[in-house]
């Protein structure tokens, strides 16, 4: 009978060891001092090849718990078989010195006579790292939609904006020209038309972060356009900054070349203010293949293909992460209040964005900061297209006794277009959106031109256009707009082939528009 109770002892410890050997998380049994038993995984944890290298050491070889002495002493004074400790997270050191993030549970029991520590130790390394992974997918996600809302909001407020400053711009320089001013209002008149050409400035740099400002892309060499801006860029900076460029690469890419102009001083005038002391700004253009993994600003990925590679590096104070995050943002800036708008970084953000490309940021404290821009290379069989100065106010245009019919709803923009007009010798009809237009067209018959916003209440540019070309086909239509054309395209409110004049425009720009669109029609 005692030999049958030993053998069925002997089984079921044999059948304990299996099972303990086969387990998928680390097991190690200890008496306090000393590890008496560790199985597979724990060896394979500990960076072992044999369970002899494991069994005879302290636990503390590989952690230090803080719960192990407590759990023992519950054990000793309770004398309670199979005490569970809740599971903790800590750092199990391998052989190797590296840590592994580990979960540990401990479950106290009386092993022949003397207590001891059943450990089961689980790897959650990948659990944590994929935890972090979508923390980080998480934070990228609200900062895209923090920055898309801000675009909305800016957006909208420049347009509105824009609208106002096409009146004080527009009446401004009419009332500069008038022969009649008295000379003690020249002053204060051209402290106005400064203050609104600030005010323009500033919403074109909103609607540049929202992407709706006027664009013109079209295919430009991307080391040529640095060149050109080197100049510009030493001037920025002055005389105590060093500017290094490196613009050999040629890359092929479509981007309104006045807008990366823009970009590019934004980012010398960033450079130059992170290095008061002076310092080293870096501009560097490259052509790489990109392949996944790169996030830009905002969290987006940048899609793996040829990018032409546009580096601007400075020798400056550097950013903390906190920072870089928001630098993108409108109005956030770390300087004085008085010292710079916080709008050139949200600026070139949106424009890069507009044309299809993406921006990324590397800095440190101390480290200076290297803005990086990736903009598609465009397929070799479409060439550098050339740029055009704006078309001269035609002297026939001016005195043509042509008819333009305008067409807005913002009684100043209109009065102000229609102003300029009738002073390069237009004759003027006007309505205030599109169902008026059609009426007016009905009683006078179809005009020389047509001048009409894009957005309008009842019926805007686009579908008046619709219906007056449904009887003149050949009929000029002007559109005016605060908003990209591209912009205005996606949503539907014009079509590809629509000319179009941005606000806030100056009286001659209407004209020469004007001009251009008339000039089109004859040939």
């Amino acid at each position: 009978m005692g030999r049958e109770r030993r053998r069925e002892e002997q089984e079921h410890e044999a059948r304990y060891r299996q099972l303990v050997e086969l387990a998928p998380d680390a097991i190690l049994i200890h008496d306090g001092e000393r590890i008496v038993l560790a199985n597979a995984a724990a060896v394979h944890l500990a960076g072992a090849t044999r369970q002899d290298q494991v069994v005879g050491l302290p636990v503390s070889t590989f952690l230090e718990p803080p719960y192990l002495k407590a759990v023992q002493s519950q054990l000793l004074g309770s004398g309670s078989q199979a005490a569970l400790a809740p599971p903790v997270r800590d750092t199990f050191r391998r052989f190797d010195g590296a840590g592994v993030e580990v979960e540990v549970r401990a479950i106290a029991f009386m092993d022949r006579g003397r207590p001891a520590v059943h450990l089961v130790i689980r790897d959650i390394s990948e659990r944590l790292a994929a935890e972090r992974r979508l923390r980080q997918v998480e934070e990228r996600l609200q900062q895209t939609q923090r920055i898309e809302a801000l675009g909305s909001l800016a957006g909208g407020v420049a347009h509105e904006i824009n609208n106002m400053m096409s009146v004080v711009l527009g009446f401004s320089e009419l009332l500069l020209r008038d022969p009649d001013l008295p000379a003690a209002r020249l002053s204060d008149l051209r402290h106005i038309a400064r203050a609104a050409g600030r005010a323009a400035t500033i919403t074109g740099e909103l609607l540049s972060f929202s992407r709706r400002s006027f664009s013109e892309p079209r295919v430009v060499d991307l080391g040529a356009v640095v060149r050109d801006a080197e100049p510009i860029l030493r001037r920025v900076l002055g005389e105590s900054h060093r500017v290094a460029v490196s613009a050999v690469a040629s890359s092929h890419v479509r981007i309104d070349p006045r807008q990366l102009d823009q970009v590019i001083v934004n980012l010398a005038l960033n450079a130059r203010d992170a290095m008061p002391a002076g310092g080293t700004l870096t501009v560097r253009v490259e052509e790489t293949e990109l392949d996944d993994g790169v996030t830009s600003a905002g969290g987006a990925p940048v899609p793996a293909g040829r990018y032409g590679l546009l580096r601007v590096r400075d020798t400056g104070v550097g950013m903390d992460r906190a920072t870089q995050v928001r630098i993108f943002e409108p109005f956030f800036t770390t300087k004085p209040v008085g010292e710079g708008t916080g709008l050139g970084l949200a600026a070139a953000y949106g424009i890069v964005k507009q044309n299809g490309g993406y921006i990324t940021v590397a800095s440190a404290p101390g480290d200076g900061a290297e803005f990086s821009l990736y903009l598609p290379v465009v397929p070799e069989t479409e060439g550098v297209e050339r740029a055009g100065g704006p078309p001269p106010v035609r002297e026939d245009a001016r005195a043509a006794a042509r008819t333009i019919l305008v067409v807005e709803d913002e009684e100043g923009v209109r009065a102000v277009a229609a102003r300029t007009l009738e002073l390069h010798g237009f004759r003027i009809l006007e309505a205030t959106q599109g169902a008026d237009a059609l009426d007016v067209v009905g009683r006078h018959g179809a005009p020389d031109l047509v001048l009409t916003d894009v957005i309008m209440p009842v019926m805007g540019g686009a579908e008046l256009a619709g219906h007056l070309r449904g009887r003149w086909p050949a009929l000029p239509i002007l559109f005016m707009s605060g908003s990209a054309a591209a912009d205005l395209i996606r949503q539907g409110a014009l079509d590809g082939a629509a000319v179009a004049i941005h606000k806030p425009f100056t009286p001659d720009a209407l004209v020469r528009g004007v001009a251009a669109a008339l000039g089109q029609q004859r040939r």
